[in-house]
């Protein structure tokens, strides 16, 4: 290799490439800092030199997963990304060198030589096609032309974006440009900057890939609209007529072969200017063939729209038939919560998960201090916790808790599991904010793998920078104001990701909260904010001071006063107004349960709603120090429906009723609001009051 020079590493993706060495050997010439290769082959590739990294993966492994592995192992300022099949020439190779010394800050954007004297006709043709497609003139100012097969960007534009969607096998190039685009990222598609391209195709072949490659594009496009709002798929108009031409083609032909009269010498003329019309693109795109060839590509052509016309109408009717049956699933899993919440049977609407005890701060108020000082934190692992989920079937709302939550390196899988058997209509991820890049990262993750998931993430902040570091920790504040700007942008591409804040109102912040509501709203522009009463963690326990009380009251009351439309923009109009309602409502009685001790209605706990600790443990709620079993993946093991029908849950709700229960546990509270019938009229009469007033 080159005297490295370069603050730059290159990363390629491969599986089953023989061209790998030769791909390598040409990018020698740059003197970039490294070359990272991420292969999923069956077998490890024959990659001996020392001045090549290997990351060999056990299993097959998607183009856009394999970058991203690199990319995290990456030390340069730089990352050039390389397919296995992509060969640099010289003039390829001094551009890098330019771009990375005079600083670019735009991605640069290759494109494929079409070599017209020695390439076989359909590498020709789909280099031909691609060309064009990138360095045809734009219709508009937008930067909506890259290539992905050799592109050079900055690494911290690459963090900034969140590298590639996991979750999808192809078209993910496409899906993280629009994603840079949409960020403000400047694109360059640079002429020296070229490449071979080292991949043949038969007559099958090249329909197949144009077939799988619509197919996905039209699933991947619907799965992220917002990903894409505003890109096109630079096919530009000759390609898409022309291809449109050859797809009715077979459609003229099966209906003159089933009425014979319809073939008229106009409809023959149709049908020879449909199929001529390709020839519109000799000058633009097939300039310098020779004429056999351009015939060539003009038979072809037809073909090729009819493939793609096929691959569209079959993955519309998979995606369609697909969400369909998801939105009946949906309604199925609605009348499911309806008839617990009539039958009141024990069956849940509403889980509390703790995933995790540990934590890496020690707030003062924190009601879980003693647990998170344990050297064992007992976590359930992923196996338990997906045969309790399964056992607990469909809820409204799934909530995960701690400790804090984002401190688990499977909290990506674990929430899959819990999305995929319980399918939350709501479900809430509470963090403290410390972990930036930590929280992006699995909050990104979570939205691409679950494109129809309401999350609302829950930010915890209890006061002006310096009462929130003294009773969270020194930094804690800006840490989490971070977090929040950091998560920001991914409303703008997954518009189901809700940024709340919740604020706790202690002896140590009382006299700070309520003026600290309206910085909450100015300065950190949540989604909604969620306020809390400082509590104890037992049933006994002191009584709450009163000027806490009254703080927590003061606070509430300022609230109100910022919420008028805000919910309704942020979560639509109707389920804003419902939110607005159940807030204050829920405020309304903790506070009269903690100023006068007044029972104010029925709990759902362990009725609707249920805790599930980090070892297992399920209580009706918080407050009450009260197993009721325990989960484990154990098959010997008790399920949930065993549990919350045992005799023990069954004495315990019986307890909670007759002895009007009391407590203002937030949670429970919520869910007695909506769904105990005095309290539920009352909460619809207030909406309907706010719709019409």
């Amino acid at each position: 290799m080159a005297m490295t020079n370069l603050s730059l590493s290159i990363i390629i993706p491969s599986y089953k490439s023989p061209h790998l060495s030769t791909v390598i050997n040409s990018l020698r010439g740059i003197g970039a800092l490294e070359i990272i290769v991420v292969d999923s082959s069956p077998e490890k590739p024959d990659v001996v030199d020392e001045d090549v990294t290997l990351v060999w993966l056990q299993r097959r492994t998607p183009a856009g997963a394999a970058r991203n592995i690199g990319a995290a192992r990456a030390k340069g300022e730089y990352l050039i990304f390389v397919d296995s099949d992509v060969v640099f020439t010289e003039r390829s190779r001094s551009a890098v060198i330019e771009a990375v010394r005079r600083k670019t800050q735009s991605v640069i954007c290759g494109h494929y030589i079409a070599d017209r004297e020695n390439d076989p006709f359909f590498p020709l043709l789909q280099n031909l096609i691609l060309d064009y497609r990138m360095t045809r003139k734009p219709s508009s100012d937008s930067d909506d032309w890259w290539a992905s097969s050799h592109f050079l960007m900055l690494r911290n534009f690459f963090e900034e974006v969140g590298g590639f969607n996991n979750s999808i096998e192809t078209y993910e190039d496409v899906e993280f440009f629009s994603r840079c685009r949409n960020l403000g990222i400047k694109f360059e598609i640079t002429h020296d900057f070229e490449a071979v391209h080292y991949k043949n195709y038969d007559f099958k072949g090249f329909l197949a890939d144009y077939y799988h490659k619509a197919f996905n594009s039209f699933q991947v496009r619907r799965r992220y609209p917002h990903v894409f709002k505003g890109s096109s798929a630079k096919l530009g108009p000759a390609i898409v007529l022309t291809w449109l031409a050859g797809a009715l083609v077979p459609f003229w032909a099966v209906l003159s072969a089933v009425v014979p009269a319809s073939l008229t010498p106009a409809i023959a003329g149709i049908l020879l200017l449909l199929l001529a019309c390709p020839v519109a693109l000799w000058p633009v795109m097939l300039k310098g063939l020779p004429p056999a060839w351009k015939l060539r590509a003009l038979a072809v052509w037809p073909f090729l729209g009819m493939s793609v016309t096929a691959a569209i109408a079959s993955s519309a009717a998979v995606w369609y038939s697909k969400r369909a049956l998801e939105e009946a699933r949906s309604l199925s899993d609605l009348f499911m919560a309806f008839a617990c919440v009539v039958a009141r049977t024990g069956s849940p609407i509403q889980i509390i998960h703790f995933v995790t005890a540990r934590c890496n701060l020690r707030c003062r108020h924190c009601f879980y201090k003693e647990e998170l000082d344990a050297k064992d934190p007992g976590e359930m692992s992923l196996n338990a916790v997906d045969k309790a989920t399964r056992e607990i079937g469909p809820v409204l709302w799934y909530s995960l808790a701690g400790g804090e939550p984002v401190l688990r390196n499977d909290l990506v899988e674990l929430t899959g599991i819990i999305q995929r058997n319980c399918r939350p209509h709501i479900f809430s991820l509470p963090t403290n904010g410390w972990y930036v890049e930590k929280t992006f990262r699995a909050v990104q993750e979570i939205l691409q793998r679950h494109e129809r998931m309401n999350l609302l993430v829950f930010l915890s902040l209890d006061g002006p920078r310096q009462v929130h570091d003294s009773i969270r920790g020194e930094g804690s504040f800006g840490r989490a104001r971070q977090t929040m700007e950091r998560l920001r942008p991914l409303q703008k591409f997954y518009p189901n990701l809700y940024l709340n804040v919740t604020t706790t109102v202690t002896p140590d912040n009382y006299k700070v909260s309520p003026a600290f509501i309206k910085e909450i709203a100015d300065d950190f522009r949540p989604s909604a904010i969620s306020i809390n009463l400082f509590r104890y963690h037992s049933f006994d326990h002191p009584p709450v001071p009163e000027e806490v009380i009254d703080g927590y009251y003061l606070t509430v009351k300022a609230y109100e006063k910022i919420l008028k439309d805000s919910l309704s923009k942020n979560y639509g109009f109707f389920a804003g107004k419902l939110l607005k309602a159940k807030e204050i409502m829920q405020k309304e009685l903790i506070y009269r349960v903690a100023k006068n001790n007044e029972f104010v209605t029925p709990c759902t706990a362990g009725t609707l709603s249920y805790i599930i600790f980090e070892d297992g443990r399920v209580q009706p709620c918080e407050v009450l120090d009260d197993s009721i079993g325990a989960l484990s993946e154990a098959e010997s093991s008790p399920s949930f429906k065993d549990i919350i029908k045992s005799p023990e849950a069954q004495k315990l709700r019986k307890r909670i009723k007759d002895s009007r229960c009391m407590c203002t546990y937030e949670c429970a509270m919520s869910t007695n609001v909506l769904f105990n019938r005095p309290l539920t009229l009352r909460l619809f009469g207030r909406v309907a009051k706010d719709i019409f007033k």
